[in-house]
């Protein structure tokens, strides 16, 4: 039996690594892979995860994932300087233990395959299992080009280990041109499938389903649909906002006193909520690849989405199956939903081909590429 192991960060993770990593896990499970999933430490404290029969190892789980890089030595010059300077040598030391374990618990285990979500991670891989290992960038290759420690470790390893998985072609050809020409793409794959596809025109309902985190500018999005309500013509619309997270002042405000924008708190069945919905919500300032259009594409609607980076084009056809607003060009993007709104049959149209395009994401089609990936690195280090 095929041995899978997934390294990330974060063991209780509950983002998106989490779910494509669960998602890829559980159709290898289904395939006769045996799979485990491997976290350094864990984050977000009493989550515990229960709803996936993949095994999760943990290296510390006493220390949360919180520590200080050497940009936050250097911005913190001139304010607690020496505070920060201390704890980055104490988190370094920590992290380095935490690495030398992840060595033995994969000296261990001795799997086939290692999919790594970090390039942290490849810091405790041996050597000896670097070929083995399949390196996926979960953001955008331009945020990943500002931080200058994570390309310096990329670019060491670049040779050393089997593939750097980028989740689009786009940015799969921009990190060629830079010279990570070990390269190859795989979309993320959808976490559930469904036949049903939400009747977009008499739901009138705007959802979005994320975290409230500053990545994905949340805020933002209840500011630019509380705009565009206000004129009245949407009276008969509301906005559902389904997630975890912290709202700024001028958001809770919002809330507290609109009857069409809501927080309605987490979601176990996020299927379930965008069938009963008309269209989505992007407003994040980067992106990888993201689920939640996929997810909004599976259940048949269509997207408003500032232009999130180099797979914001590959997922969204412009005018076809959404729209893709320059970034932060506020009035734009107020201007594209107003669009949508309006038009029942533009609407219509764009969630028959959102549905039609999320066929590519199929757990199923996803997993068959991984294999194909899987079936070259034992030939090639065959080979060699």
């Amino acid at each position: 039996m095929k041995k899978v192991l997934f390294l990330q960060l974060k063991g209780n993770s509950i983002g998106g690594v989490w779910f494509v990593n669960k998602a890829l896990g559980e159709e290898f499970l289904k395939r006769g892979y045996e799979v485990q999933v491997l976290g350094i430490r864990n984050n977000h404290p009493g989550t515990e995860i229960k709803d996936t029969k993949i095994p999760i190892s943990v290296i510390n789980s006493n220390d949360l994932w919180e520590i200080i890089h050497r940009r936050d030595v250097l911005n913190s010059i001139g304010r607690g300087f020496f505070k920060t300077f201390k704890q980055y040598f104490i988190d370094k030391k920590g992290l380095e233990s935490d690495l030398s374990k992840t060595k033995e618990f994969i000296l261990n285990y001795d799997p086939d395959f290692i999919i790594s979500s970090h390039y942290h991670l490849l810091l405790g891989i041996p050597n000896e299992y670097l070929k083995k290992t399949i390196f996926v960038q979960h953001t955008s290759f331009d945020y990943l080009l500002e931080d200058k420690f994570g390309i310096k470790v990329l670019k060491k390893y670049k040779n050393k280990i089997y593939k750097m998985c980028w989740l689009c072609e786009s940015t799969m050809k921009q990190a060629i041109k830079y010279g990570f020409t070990n390269s190859t793409f795989i979309y993320n794959p959808n976490r559930f499938e469904t036949n049903k596809i939400a009747n977009v025109v008499n739901n009138k309902k705007i959802i979005a389903i994320t975290r409230i985190h500053p990545q994905k500018r949340v805020d933002l999005m209840v500011s630019i649909v509380n705009d565009v309500f206000k004129n009245g013509k949407f009276h008969d619309w509301v906005f559902e906002i389904w997630g975890f997270g912290e709202f700024n002042k001028q958001s809770l405000k919002i809330l507290k006193e609109s009857s069409q924008i809501k927080f309605k708190g987490s979601t176990d069945n996020p299927m379930k909520k965008l069938l009963e919905a008309s269209l989505t919500l992007n407003t994040s300032s980067y992106e990888g690849f993201p689920l939640s259009v996929i997810e909004g594409f599976t259940c048949g609607l269509p997207v408003v989405s500032f232009d999130y980076g180099e797979s914001a084009k590959e997922q969204i056809t412009d005018g076809y199956n959404g729209f893709v607003v320059k970034q932060n060009d506020i009035e734009e993007f107020k201007l594209k939903l107003i669009k949508l709104l309006s038009d029942k049959g533009m609407l219509l149209r764009m969630s028959k081909n959102a549905k039609e395009c999320s066929k590519q994401y199929e757990i199923s089609k996803v997993v068959d590429k991984w294999e194909e990936l899987f079936e070259r690195l034992e030939n090639d280090n065959a080979e060699s």
